[in-house]
């Protein structure tokens, strides 16, 4: 009876290193992956920062668009492009 509670000691035990050991990979790999997140959200910030010019324009764009000078330019087409 003895040997039997030893061994599944030993087993218990066996299988809580191999638990902590995936647990340390694991948390390894969260770390790495955190880190490399975070180097993307710098690098996506200074890239947005350099197309505030070209969305600048794009609002320009679309105010110009939504304007009355738009319409008026469309009605104007649209006096000469009727048959």
């Amino acid at each position: 009876m003895e040997v039997i509670l030893t061994v599944c000691a030993i087993i218990i035990t066996l299988a809580f290193v191999a638990l902590v050991v995936q647990a340390v990979l694991t948390l390894q790999q969260v770390r790495h992956t955190a880190k490399a997140a975070e180097y993307l959200a710098l690098n996506a910030d200074a890239k947005l920062t350099a197309l505030d010019p070209v969305i600048g324009a794009v609002k320009s764009v679309s105010g110009a668009v939504s304007s009355g000078w738009f319409k008026i330019a469309q009605t104007v087409y649209g006096l000469f492009t009727r048959k």
